[in-house]
């Protein structure tokens, strides 16, 4: 089986790394997203693409840096399970992945329905934010 840092270093970015290839590492060596973001941070290895859609779409500092902010219809229950588990205008990555995965909905639709509901996503399973 590779090591945590074989993988890292296997996807032919220099430098960088998908939300989703870093949630695969985890899932595949059976440790924590928050692990793998450590690692990336002690690595050099940059984060982006975000799949809730926050971060890593363009140039940091540009509108096209993330996706959420755009229109999206997502079934009621999803808005209400949203609210329910928002807590002081705050919701956090996996319980939007869980709304996501129980509702039906992408992840980067739930990204953008917490944030048309005013709410900030933290903390990153990755510890991006």
């Amino acid at each position: 089986m590779k090591t945590l840092l074989e993988m890292m270093h296997i996807y032919p970015e220099n430098d960088a790394m998908p939300c989703a290839v870093a949630h695969y590492i985890a899932a595949y060596l059976g440790i924590s997203p928050l692990e793998i973001g450590k690692k990336a941070t002690d690595e050099g290895i940059r984060l982006y693409q975000c799949q809730l859609g926050l971060f890593g779409y363009g140039r940091k500092g540009f509108s096209s840096y993330k996706i959420v902010g755009r229109t999206v219809e997502v079934p009621q229950e999803s808005l209400d399970l949203i609210r329910s588990q928002a807590q002081e205008s705050m919701i956090s990555c996996s319980a939007l992945w869980e709304i996501a995965e129980k509702t039906g909905i992408t992840r980067a639709e739930a990204g953008n329905a917490a944030d048309s509901l005013g709410l900030k996503v933290t903390p990153c399973q990755l510890g991006a934010f």
